[in-house]
């Protein structure tokens, strides 16, 4: 599940925002034709798409949009053994409300207004997973793609899988819109931090149930650009429950429910600089692997 940054201005050109998704559309059924079930099981080589539809968009505690949105996402990724594993993600929301609302910080009209593309390699030591990437968040609602604006993270996560609960801890450095450029200033200034603790047990054959607990925290200058807050601190929270059911060997259905909110008091952000933006929100998945 995820939620990714926000929030555009002046609206795509229509055309321009047509090409964008029917060339994303068919690079994903391209590969996916190309690569037939039978082919991905010989190779190395795998498939994750999935489509979530949620009541609200909500971005580390922050809700932009209350209104009904669209995320489709395809993952590849190439197996390298013990060398780990290559990955490369794509991820969309879509705006599915034309309404122009003061409960909408997107861009308004509908439509793309978020699109990130996420290289990253994972490698297992022993029962640790160790995850680097980097986040190309574009909003292009302001001219795509000769004036869009954008920024970039780098993250690593640590997650600890056992059979009890997974624990993890992500930490995400950005360096274009808030450190206004690659060790510009102070990078431990500009990093928002995540720790989460996540379970998941079968319930039958085909059916799975779980769910994540998280905190986020963000360092100074990270909270006084996305938070409006002075100073390092606590910035906000999450509980989720899922449930899953594999209608085939690779599709699966299942539905996310989720209450998020921002932290503030003396160890977190100042609600007089923002809103407390508690929400329950959820929606549907749709899931196809390969």
């Amino acid at each position: 599940m995820m939620l990714e940054p926000y929030c555009l201005r002046r609206p795509l050109g229509r055309a321009a925002e047509t090409i964008l998704v029917r060339a994303s559309a068919a690079a994903v059924l391209l590969l996916a034709a190309a690569l037939p079930a039978h082919a991905l099981e010989k190779l190395p080589l795998s498939l994750d798409a999935r489509t979530d539809f949620y009541s609200a968009y909500v971005w580390r505690g922050k809700v932009l949009d209350r209104h009904a949105v669209a995320q489709p996402s395809a993952i590849t990724t190439y197996d390298a053994q013990e060398y780990g594993a290559f990955s490369a993600k794509f991820w969309v929301n879509w705006d599915l409300s034309q309404r122009s609302t003061k409960a909408k910080a997107t861009r308004t009209g509908g439509g793309i207004n978020v699109f990130n593309f996420t290289p990253s390699y994972a490698r297992a030591i022993g029962p640790v997973d160790v995850t680097i990437g980097n986040i190309f968040y574009t909003f292009p609602g302001s001219g795509y793609p000769k004036h869009s604006n954008s920024t970039y993270e780098l993250f690593t996560t640590v997650a600890y899988k056992n059979p009890v609960v997974t624990p993890s801890l992500s930490v995400y450095y950005d360096y274009r819109d808030v450190g206004e450029g690659f060790l510009a200033d102070n990078p431990l200034k500009d990093l928002y931090i995540r720790a989460a603790l996540d379970k998941s047990v079968p319930l039958g054959e085909r059916l799975r149930a779980g769910g994540c607990a998280l905190v986020g925290a963000g360092t100074s200058h990270y909270n006084a650009v996305r938070y409006r807050s002075p100073g390092e601190g606590l910035a906000d929270y999450q509980a989720s429950v899922f449930l899953s059911y594999a209608v085939t060997e690779h599709f699966s259905a299942g539905a996310t429910l989720a209450y998020t909110g921002l932290i503030g008091g003396a160890w977190g952000l100042d609600r007089s600089a923002c809103a407390p933006d508690e929400i329950v929100w959820g929606g549907i998945n749709l899931r196809l692997l390969f």
